[in-house]
């Protein structure tokens, strides 16, 4: 894990895969948080299962309650046959302010670097 500011890069693991997964992610202050009196003074019901409060279709689970920030994915890097290639979700990328872009470009930088050192290391003990 590699965090500067609000910009982190990470390594995920998927039920779908055994293969290594790494995501760039944004974390950014979570509207939710110690707020979950005042949903209930809105007339919001925890739902049957107990996890979530529901209102009209709206649902927020019951985390979002407890954590500081949320954070959401910017960007996937992605192992192609011999390179790792970086895949933007949607436009996120673009949406960076100028010094969160400087802090995606050191991140991602460390990252990759990390990745690559990561690779030769197995390639050299598998020699």
């Amino acid at each position: 894990m590699i965090r500067i500011n609000n910009i982190e890069f990470r390594k995920y693991n998927s039920t779908k895969t055994k293969k290594p997964l790494y995501e760039i992610i944004k974390w950014e202050p979570n509207p939710y948080y110690d707020k979950k009196l005042e949903y209930f003074k809105e007339s919001y019901k925890v739902n049957h299962e107990g996890w979530s409060l529901t209102k009209n279709g709206h649902t927020i689970d019951m985390e979002f309650f407890n954590t500081r920030e949320s954070c959401f994915v910017i960007a996937f890097i992605e192992k192609k046959s011999e390179s790792w290639e970086l895949r933007s979700v949607g436009e996120r990328l673009l949406d960076l302010t100028p010094e969160e872009w400087d802090d995606f470009h050191q991140v991602y930088t460390l990252g990759q670097a990390k990745l690559n050192k990561n690779a030769k290391t197995v390639i050299s003990k598998s020699i």
